[in-house]
């Protein structure tokens, strides 16, 4: 992956407008009314602006209350659908066709958007939408603050020796087997009512692709970003924290200001820490939303 350049022409927020209806428009009559992407601004370009990348198989409305709140805090709020999410059909096989270089063009084409909406511009995800702001947070230079929620680089358990390459078997067999979409084993059945039924392996066998792309680089040069913080949860089932950690440290030793903010296991936190309509979540929001507002302000300031 090469970084691409800043946007040559000056920040404007008629073109942010421009390119953000050219990305909703994608939004046609097979995807739930509730998932189309969000554009919440003040009509011109304002100093602060968010990006908010909703997870796999979720969709904007994932990341709406947070967004209304940064809205009211004076930001220019961006929440676009990623691709193949958000589809009315919950049952959908879509995820399947997501590759790492469509989630990668997705990328910086919000990025483009996020540039002219906001002098400042912050990218929040949570999950694969994680990964995809770290990928921005890496790449990207219209991006300042990155901070990846609980991101997508491995779904093998934690563990002490040997984590990089089981983790690799893992994404090389998503990969490179027939695709399995998990609902027909093990449904989401308690999930939001815009939330699919389950994953394609495929799917996220690319997602982790564009993990290898992050890894790679950060090896070897530092990130764009300004600032990076990546907040896991210590009782997260479903990714694996220990490669995030590793990147950070990666980031940290090319001198990037990044570092880890952790929620501990005994909150007893589920993978999905944002969305309200998760079971129990208007709860855990009510504990997870104020720690993450102030970190997302934090971050935004010492930029």
């Amino acid at each position: 992956m090469t970084t691409p350049p800043l946007p040559t022409t000056p920040r404007d927020y008629q073109t942010g407008l421009k390119l953000f209806n050219a990305h909703q428009a994608a939004d046609g009559p097979t995807v739930n009314p509730v998932c189309h992407a969000r554009l919440l601004t003040h009509d011109v370009t304002t100093d602060q602006a968010i990006i908010l990348l909703h997870g796999m198989t979720n969709c904007p409305q994932q990341f709406v209350p947070l967004g209304q709140w940064f809205f009211e805090q004076g930001y220019n709020v961006l929440i676009p659908r990623e691709p193949h999410n958000g589809l009315l059909d919950r049952n959908t096989t879509a995820l399947a066709q997501t590759t790492a270089p469509e989630l990668a063009t997705f990328c910086e084409n919000v990025a483009e958007i996020g540039y002219h909406l906001g002098r400042h511009v912050t990218v929040v995800g949570i999950s694969v939408g994680g990964t995809l702001a770290a990928y921005m947070g890496q790449f990207l230079p219209a991006i300042d603050v990155a901070i990846p929620i609980a991101p997508l680089f491995g779904i093998a358990p934690n563990l002490p020796i040997a984590n990089a390459q089981v983790n690799w078997l893992a994404k090389q067999l998503c990969l490179s087997l027939p695709n399995i979409m998990t609902q027909r084993f093990r449904p989401f059945t308690a999930g939001p009512e815009y939330g699919y039924f389950g994953f394609a392996t495929h799917g996220l066998g690319q997602a982790m692709r564009l993990g290898d792309a992050i890894f790679a680089a950060a090896r070897q040069q530092r990130p764009t970003a300004q600032t990076i913080l990546a907040v896991i949860n210590d009782a997260d089932p479903a990714v694996n924290n220990n490669l995030t950690v590793d990147l950070v440290k990666h980031w940290q030793k090319s001198g990037a200001a990044a570092k880890v903010y952790r929620f501990g296991a005994e909150k007893k936190l589920i993978h999905d820490i944002v969305d309200p309509n998760q079971p129990g979540g208007e709860e855990r929001t009510a504990a997870t939303y104020p720690i993450l507002k102030e970190l997302i302000l934090q971050s935004a300031e010492k930029r």
